[in-house]
């Protein structure tokens, strides 16, 4: 089970400028763990703990990136990377894919082509390296 404990420590990169992600992941520890990593910072989250959820959501309140976990139980996060990316109003915004499962990367590059992967961490280090680069290519 993660722990929220890290994302306090003060050991890690700077944190990405202000913006709005929409999360997603069946496991509520890690759902509610990113959530407070990116509150934490000022950020706001969405969230989302079904796949099929990510859409809808993304259509009422558009994000500025999505964090998709792999394996969202109802589908692949590359599934719903796919509906994004051929989404007319969400194609553009940045896709980052979290996996505990190296094998799963390469599996979601052919079903979805997520901007980015990020291996699940009980620490945000990497993860907000990622939202840094997205950020400053944003111009935010």
């Amino acid at each position: 089970m993660p722990e929220a404990c890290a994302a306090g420590s003060g050991t890690g990169p700077a944190a990405p400028r202000k913006a709005r992600f929409l999360v997603a992941d069946d496991q509520e520890e890690w759902l509610s763990l990113i959530s407070f990593w990116l509150t934490s910072q000022g950020h706001r989250v969405i969230k989302a703990s079904k796949g099929a959820e990510v859409i809808p959501l993304a259509q009422q309140d558009l994000p500025d990136c999505f964090i998709l976990d792999y394996d969202l139980g109802d589908m692949k996060g590359s599934e719903v990377c796919a509906a994004v990316k051929s989404h007319p109003g969400l194609k553009a915004v940045p896709v980052i894919l979290l996996t505990a499962m190296a094998g799963a990367m390469l599996q979601a590059v052919a079903e979805g082509s997520p901007d980015h992967f990020v291996v699940k961490s009980q620490r945000p280090d990497e993860l907000f390296l990622v939202l840094e680069a997205i950020l400053s290519d944003q111009g935010r």
